[in-house]
């Protein structure tokens, strides 16, 4: 189940500058099954969810201001995997790289045609866990072909795996790349039983890792 809501914010930055407020409204939407969140602008709607364990599907207006289609849009994906139940979310950062890193990609874009990888790191974050990103581009392998490029951002945090994805027509994807990060640093899971500050991740107020660039995605080494 979800549930969405729209909330107006006001820039509190021009109200005690005695300037004129800011408004945009926002929809928050919240899946009722694990509690996690994330907002977008409410010019967007939900659409039909394509793959299995699609929970979200949403779509940016459709024309863009030079009057094409840019097919923008982000999706929300969860899916249940227990295999790491018997470690401490200290171990949390390991298992994302180990897990949830280049092998994941590999696997996901099997959803796609002639994908091309342009970024890819780990130790980035979603919400309260670790999270692998990719960038990419592809070619739609369901309904209308379309060249896209997209951004994508996965977590696995207590039990759970959390797929954020955002794409658009490739030649768009620059009008949309920063609205996409909004989306994806909204997430929020909800389930009140972070640490007061480090959260799940390692406890980096304390330890210090050295980083190795590899020589090809995915392939540093941590110390």
């Amino acid at each position: 189940m979800k549930t969405m809501f729209r909330v107006t914010s006001v820039c509190a930055l021009a109200l005690m500058a005695g300037m004129p407020s800011a408004v945009a409204d926002v929809a928050v939407w919240r899946d009722v099954d694990t509690k996690m969140t994330l907002s977008y602008d409410d010019t967007w709607k939900a659409v039909s969810n394509q793959n299995a364990g699609d929970v979200l599907t949403i779509s940016a207006p459709n024309t863009a201001a030079h009057g094409l289609y840019n097919f923008a849009g982000c999706k929300v994906n969860v899916s249940d995997d227990g295999r790491f139940k018997i470690f401490p979310h200290r171990n949390s950062g390991a298992i994302q790289r180990v897990a949830y890193s280049k092998n994941y990609w590999d696997r996901y874009f099997g959803l796609y045609d002639d994908v091309v990888v342009h970024e890819g790191t780990d130790n980035n974050g979603l919400g309260d866990g670790f999270a692998s990103m990719a960038s990419y581009s592809f070619t739609t392998a369901k309904g209308a072909k379309v060249r896209k490029r997209g951004l994508g951002f996965v977590s696995h945090y207590r039990n759970k795996v959390y797929l954020v994805e955002c794409s658009a027509e490739e030649s768009v994807y620059h009008e949309w790349h920063n609205a996409f990060l909004n989306v994806v640093k909204s997430v929020d899971f909800h389930d009140g039983t972070n640490f007061a500050i480090t959260g799940y991740y390692r406890d980096f107020l304390k330890d210090k890792t050295l980083k190795v660039r590899g020589p090809h995605l995915f392939d540093d080494t941590y110390y």
